[in-house]
């Protein structure tokens, strides 16, 4: 993967979740920047790879891309 120049995402999370992203941060010694690019990243090549259980659905449910040749 090259590295280009980055564009900002703005993600709005509830006060719970903020915490918990902050302390996950700092308890694995990351910015939080660089932690949620990691964890959008992981989470793309989740949904790509038809993984949709971060959306509520199974992978059962996933509709192949049309890229995909499926």
């Amino acid at each position: 993967m090259t590295t280009g120049k980055k564009q900002p995402v703005r993600v709005f999370l509830a006060q719970g979740d903020h915490s918990r992203f902050l302390v996950q941060a700092g308890t694995h010694r990351l910015t939080p920047s660089a932690l949620g690019e990691l964890l959008m990243q992981d989470g793309l090549s989740r949904l790509e790879r038809g993984d949709l259980t971060a959306l509520g659905l199974g992978a059962d449910s996933a509709t192949p891309r049309p890229d995909s040749g499926l």
